[in-house]
């Protein structure tokens, strides 16, 4: 159905939506076993939005039930027929978008128009994997072909459990649903308590597109709930988190406890951006260097907040992001669309991110809090301590950081970027490497011999080596790893569709 609020002011279309609370399982909501809840808080205002059931371990046994049900005939659907039911639901979810945007803007504080960019990211997801299906291909073995026939072929994993953040509550979970579906698997979602309507709305959409009851489920609860009821289970093939690196290695262990399941997770991460000399005078480069840390307020895994700068060009670049951040941040209601930050998601991380500044000037980094548009709304204040007002804070700039402070070396998941000064390749090679996680980084250098030389020494699973401020291509088909602390497993691209499939050795043999 489309959605006929698409021209109505934001804050209209607000107060006209309603929240499905109950989880989602076996094609349909249902009522909850448990008789807890949870409350979802709006960021920009502290004032509540909905209850929903806090699920427990009968809600996940019922969705684990449901698609293992579905398993069983979702795997041998055609490879064409499951392509079809997935640009079907691409399809439907565009005809939502504006709702699927809004519930992601109210309960976790991203402004409106970044809301619908990832809503048409995550189109983009399922189409981009439904595309894959019919490109997965199995192998022929050497062997005696006058008697065997020996070849490998790819299936399903089966039931897959996917536990998803807030930051990013939408597009976070279709990263794996979407790989997931088109693999042939059926999937049970946990999504954050903070941020569970979009992903509730999906599964409800999914349904209406024709996916078959009990493909995608989704149960809405705490971690130490149903997070740990869906990771502890028995009959969950694999697992696929996103979150932090604590919670992440908890998974190994229930995991390890429960069946032995294989488990992909995207963890941590505290990614550097590299400037060399040769870079400095790029237009917009300050621009750039403040989008990459403070880019969602700063609430992204690979958020660049390590800035490694050459000490010659420290106070250029420094002028750079004070004159710059301004005109590319405009802080404010998520639901006006000129704003481009909004709140921090929630008081427990806004009191987080409070506790690295001060951490960092305790440490003797020097502290300056950067100038951008827009304005705080009247009801709230930055770095307040009021319960019921809005989480928003103003970004933050340390110099004069070792790389050895806490504020370099701990994931803040917040708008602080460090600035570190290097003074040479070496040098910069080792400070952004030192660092536990091994997930994201950019270097600007013209120099194509130094870009060889980073493209091989940079330990991390996604890189961006730039010579200009131009925009990036679609890297959709780009299949990238973390490693160390950020965790492991393929993401995106054909390997990244394999990973939710497993390799079935087959010899045909006869006389």
């Amino acid at each position: 159905m489309i959605d006929q609020s698409s021209n109505k002011p934001w804050h209209q279309r607000a107060a006209a939506l309603s929240f499905e609370t109950r989880p989602f399982m076996d094609g349909d909501y249902q009522s909850s076993n448990s008789g807890d809840v949870l409350h979802t808080i709006n960021p920009a205002t502290g004032a509540q939005l909905a209850t929903f059931a806090d699920g427990n371990s009968s809600d996940i046994d019922r969705a684990v039930s449901a698609a293992r049900k579905a398993f069983q005939e979702w795997r041998k659907l055609p490879p064409q027929a499951r392509k079809a039911q997935l640009f079907q639901l691409a399809d439907q979810i565009e005809q939502e978008k504006h709702s699927l945007a809004l519930m992601d803007s109210l309960e976790m504080g991203m402004p409106i128009t970044r809301a619908l960019e990832q809503v048409d990211i995550v189109t983009g997801l399922f189409r981009y994997n439904a595309e894959l299906i019919d490109k997965l291909y199995g192998e022929i073995a050497p062997s005696d072909t006058a008697t065997t026939l020996a070849l490998s072929q790819p299936e399903p994993s089966g039931v897959i459990g996917i536990i998803s953040p807030w930051n990013y509550p939408l597009w976070s979970a279709v990263l794996a649903i979407a790989p997931a579906l088109a693999a042939g698997n059926t999937v049970v979602v946990k999504p954050s308590e903070q941020t569970p309507s979009s992903t509730l709305k999906l599964a409800e959409i999914a349904a209406q597109a024709g996916l078959p009851a009990g493909v995608l489920n989704v149960v809405p609860g705490l971690g130490l709930t149903a997070g740990a009821a869906l990771a502890s289970h028995n009959d969950v093939d694999k697992l696929h988190f996103t979150g932090s690196t604590q919670v992440g290695r908890q998974m190994m262990i229930y995991a390890g406890q429960s069946n032995g399941k294989s488990l992909m997770l995207e963890m941590g991460g505290k990614s550097p951006q590299i400037v060399f000399e040769d870079a400095a005078d790029l237009p917009n480069l300050g621009a750039w260097l403040a989008e990459s840390a403070f880019y969602n307020s700063g609430q992204l895994c690979v958020a660049k907040t390590r800035l490694l700068v050459h000490e010659n060009i420290k106070d250029h670049i420094l002028a750079s992001i004070q004159e710059q951040t301004r005109q590319v941040i405009r802080i404010g209601d998520p639901l006006d669309e000129q704003t481009t930050m909004g709140p921090i998601a929630s008081r427990r991380q806004f009191d987080r991110v409070a506790s690295y500044v001060k951490a960092g000037q305790e440490e003797g980094a020097e502290m300056q809090t950067l100038s951008t548009a827009g304005t705080i709304p009247s009801t709230t204040a930055a770095l307040s301590n009021d319960e019921t007002s809005g989480c928003y804070m103003q970004p933050t700039l340390f110099t004069n950081v070792d790389n050895r402070m806490r504020i370099a070396q701990e994931e803040i998941f917040g708008p602080v970027l460090s600035l570190i000064t290097f003074k040479t390749e070496d040098e910069a090679i080792q400070l952004a490497n030192d660092v536990s996680y091994g997930l994201s980084a950019i270097a600007w250098t013209g120099d194509l011999r130094r870009v060889r030389r980073l493209a091989r020494e940079l330990d991390v699973g996604s890189l961006e080596l730039r010579a200009t401020t131009a925009p990036a291509a679609d890297a959709s088909g780009l299949s990238r790893e973390p490693h160390g602390a950020s965790g492991f497993g393929i993401v995106g691209g054909l390997a990244g569709l394999r990973q939710y499939t497993r390799l079935k050795g087959v010899q045909i043999i006869t006389d």
